[in-house]
């Protein structure tokens, strides 16, 4: 039951929102409901619980999109902003210190960074911020990507890494330290009016990425060795990751194959609900189960 309490608090806050809200800024209440029910998990996979200190700032921070767009808004998002770059900051540190530099520690330090620039991207949609002139709902999307296509995707491979430090994993925690970086800088590139060709390029190298990952979970939901509990988790996330990524590969192309249902406004409630209350949490909740019999540290 602890486990799904975080879907319930995300409801009740749903409920307190309302269509007013919700409407406009669903990428608003995805980001709450990875501040609730993702992050939590992914710290305790990377051997960081936070306990009482993190569910105290998540609170804030969810009020603090209740509250938008009162001015005290962003000012109740701060001390999730600073959590999360604290941490980011002391694991990095603690990384030079032990100079234990293999890839499951980047990737580590990666999908902290990643919370963290969510955290900031979260700050400024609250403070109305528009960083490089992105409107509102850009601003809003870039913090549930961090989230969840930064964050919780660098989780993922953490894990698989630490369950099967072999080749493709291993290349796959690469590749999650760079993929995001590289698809901003198509998008901002873009914006900057440049050809699009970049952002189409980037968005489809991680969207071959997120393959990648579905093939090493469905090999994994295929083995025996894993109970069919954890293995239903990861199946129902693997199945929600290929629908989002198919849905992500549609929208890259968009430039060059233009397909009329396939907006932002449609996308941020099927692909962005599909990856963080589909994939990002029942990803999250397989690994914690196995987590809870092989501990990783």
């Amino acid at each position: 039951m602890r486990s799904y309490l975080p879907f319930l608090t995300w409801f009740l806050f749903l409920a307190a929102a309302g269509e007013e809200f919700l409407q406009p800024h669903w990428e608003g209440a995805l980001v709450v409901f990875a501040a609730l029910a993702l992050v939590p998990t992914g710290l305790q996979l990377l051997g960081l619980p936070q306990g009482i200190l993190y569910w105290s700032v998540a609170a804030g921070f969810g009020v603090s999109y209740l509250a938008f767009p009162n001015p005290f808004a962003p000012l109740l998002a701060i001390p999730y902003l600073l959590l999360a770059t604290w941490l980011a900051v002391q694991t990095f540190a603690d990384l030079l210190i032990t100079s234990k530099f293999d890839v499951q520690e980047w990737v580590r330090i990666g999908a902290l960074a990643y919370w963290t620039t969510g955290a900031v991207w979260a700050f400024c949609f609250l403070a109305r911020i528009r960083p490089l002139g992105f409107d509102p709902v850009i601003t809003g999307l870039t913090a549930a990507h961090f989230h969840v296509a930064g964050f919780v995707l660098s989780v993922i491979v953490y894990c698989l890494i630490f369950n099967q430090p072999a080749a493709t994993n291993k290349a796959l925690g690469w590749a999650a330290l760079g993929g995001m970086p590289f698809v901003a800088a198509g998008i901002t590139l873009t914006k900057l009016g440049h050809s699009p060709a970049f952002e189409t390029l980037a968005a489809l190298a991680f969207v071959a990425f997120a393959f990648i990952i579905v093939w090493q979970q469905v090999r994994l939901v295929r083995d025996p060795a894993y109970s069919r509990h954890v293995r239903l988790f990861w199946l129902g996330g693997t199945l929600c990751l290929l629908a989002g990524s198919v849905l992500a590969a549609l929208y890259a192309v968009r430039f060059s194959w233009p397909i009329e249902w396939i907006t932002i406004p449609n996308l941020k409630i099927w692909h962005g609900t599909l990856n963080a209350a589909g994939f990002g949490w029942l990803s999250l909740q397989g690994w914690q189960f196995l987590r809870s019999a092989r501990p990783f540290s």
